[in-house]
């Protein structure tokens, strides 16, 4: 299980955390990798942006997305690393 932890820090709220972890779920329900993502939230992950962009941590790699973008940051972010993963 890997957790995608979505930051929901005061600038990250502001920036649309709340809509971009409800794409997330969306798709993780979309594509059946309930046994494989985990979508957790924090205050902080260190990460901040001051860009109306959310902070996003999969294992090592943290990037930013905004609620519009997440849809397409989740198909090359989360599934790439997902296929990636399984072909080691």
């Amino acid at each position: 299980m890997r957790d995608l932890v979505v930051c929901v820090g005061e600038t990250c709220h502001l920036s649309g955390a709340e809509l971009v972890i409800k794409n997330f779920m969306e798709l993780v329900k979309k594509y059946g990798l309930e046994n494989e993502i985990a979508i957790k939230a924090s205050f902080c992950i260190g990460s901040c942006c001051e860009c109306d962009e959310v902070s996003v941590k999969l294992g090592d790699r943290i990037f930013q997305v905004n609620p519009e973008q997440s849809f397409a940051a989740f198909n090359q972010e989360v599934l790439q690393s997902l296929t990636s993963q399984s072909e080691v």
